[in-house]
């Protein structure tokens, strides 16, 4: 009896009011309803499919804890809101910390031990589907001290291992490779959450538990390298799904095992990446930030495509800012880079970036820049170009052509190209092609009166339930 009434306390206290969240309400002029739907549309710029009602406030207010994400969440609505800074400590949610293992893989430092350690606890939420995990928010610091890290670093012997376990040979690191081409090539034609668990079940299982074994010099340096490309496919996969806090800590541990292979080109790659994630949550600054360092720190290293994606990637973000002479010029580079590719010479990740990948990055730009002449220019090259097995770009690049028509003022046009799109997309599993729906249903509002955008949203309302509203 009496350790249920010190658990029935326990739980009574744990339970107060939140008096700081009320006053802080009070402060900002926020109503319960109101602070909900700020939260949504913060969560929603996070690439977070939150569920928030005035409900979930009450609750709040009455003293159930939200979630790490949610708490950051209602930080900033509340912030916004009042025009002044709120940090959880102001609404009485200082106690709400993100989970050890998800902080600790922001962190670039410490030894591949460490990493392995990070990545296994990662993959391990990853596996359960942990919501904490799933819904963890990017934390755009991190991107500035990993790429400075990256940037200074120096080549460093690897340590001995005489006695570690398992022996790890060259036939692995090649296991590895190609294993990560099987299911990058699954990504491109059916979407990054097709198979994933897959993919994450090899890593956790055959990928990570090498990191710390016996192996020559040699050996490590590739297996390294190795193991680096296949975490950039497993935060790629979890970024296409919309997983973005997610994505980003595999990219940051990826980037850690880049430099211990001291290949500079996959380092590059990863803070490309990093870039593309940065500009798609509409950081562009530091998505600029991010695709120079991987220009600057490959440039003496890297062959012609690398260095092509990298000023590809900038150009995307110029874009985003609104800024087009410097997209013009970054893009500009990536052709001149481009036109002196060697395939032969290039890494074999970096042959996907073909000359329609080029082409794509160029209407993304100017899709972007709501330039709908050059835009329709660079698409129509990049259709023409786009190998048929590239599913997905080929589904984003129909969906930009089908944007431009919009901006040039053909709206029934843009609907019977979006729905060769859907059509073409079928099963894909990939929340960014979700975007690429949403943002052309936004601009097609006003064209109802069109007997194929009636159509279209016909189509998505049935295709897609959660977007037909």
């Amino acid at each position: 009896m009496i350790a249920e009434a010190v658990l029935f306390m326990e739980v009574r206290m744990s339970r107060m009011p939140n008096v700081a969240l009320a006053h802080a309400m009070r402060r900002a002029d926020c109503s319960n309803s109101g602070l909900a739907s700020r939260v949504r549309q913060i969560a929603s710029e996070e690439g977070v499919s939150l569920s928030c009602t005035h409900v979930d406030v009450k609750r709040w207010l009455d003293g159930v804890r939200p979630r790490t994400a949610t708490a950051r969440f209602i930080a900033e609505a509340l912030s916004r809101k009042a025009g002044a800074t709120f940090t959880l400590d102001d609404i009485g949610l200082a106690g709400v910390v993100t989970p050890e293992t998800l902080e600790a893989a922001l962190a670039h430092g410490g030894g591949v031990s460490d990493v392995g350690s990070r990545l296994l606890s990662l993959t391990r939420r990853d596996l359960a589907d942990d919501p904490v995990a799933i819904q963890s928010v990017v934390v755009p610091d991190a991107w500035g001290e990993a790429l400075i890290s990256w940037l200074l670093s120096r080549p460093e012997p690897l340590k001995s291992r005489q006695n570690a376990r398992p022996s790890v040979g060259q036939w692995d690191v090649q296991a590895i490779r190609s294993t990560t081409e099987l299911f990058a090539n699954m990504g491109f034609q059916f979407g990054g959450g097709h198979a994933r668990s897959a993919l994450i079940q090899y890593y956790n299982r055959e990928v990570v538990p090498m990191l710390d074994g016996k192996f020559t010099e040699p050996v490590g340096r590739a297996l390294y390298a190795a193991a680096a490309e296949i975490t950039e496919l497993v935060a790629w996969t979890a970024y296409d799904l919309g997983r973005h806090g997610l994505a980003q800590r595999y990219f940051l541990q990826g980037l850690r095992l880049a430099q211990e292979s001291g290949d500079r080109m996959i380092g590059g790659l990863l803070l490309a990446d990093m870039s593309h994630q940065a500009n798609y949550l509409g950081r562009y600054n530091e998505a600029i930030r991010l695709a120079r360092a991987a220009q600057e720190g490959c440039k003496d290293v890297a062959t012609a495509t690398p260095m092509a994606l990298f000023h590809a990637m900038e150009a995307r973000a110029h874009a985003g800012n609104g800024d087009e002479a410097q997209c013009a010029h970054a893009l500009l580079e990536a052709e001149k880079f481009f036109s002196k590719r060697i395939v032969e010479d290039d890494p074999p990740w970096s042959r996907y970036f073909d000359a329609a990948e080029l082409a794509s990055e160029g209407a993304h730009c100017y899709r972007d820049l709501r330039v709908p002449s050059q835009a329709m220019q660079f698409v129509g090259q990049a259709v023409d170009l786009c190998d048929p097995m590239y599913v997905r770009t080929l589904a984003f690049d129909r969906l930009v052509q089908a944007a431009s028509y919009v901006h040039i003022g053909e709206p029934a046009k843009a609907a019977l190209v979006a729905m060769e799109a859907v059509d073409l997309a079928g099963p894909l599993k990939s929340e960014r092609y979700l975007r690429y729906i949403r943002d052309l249903k936004a601009e097609l509002v006003g064209y109802e009166c069109e007997d194929s955008v009636q159509a279209f949203n016909t189509v998505i309302g049935e295709k897609y339930p959660a977007l037909g509203t």
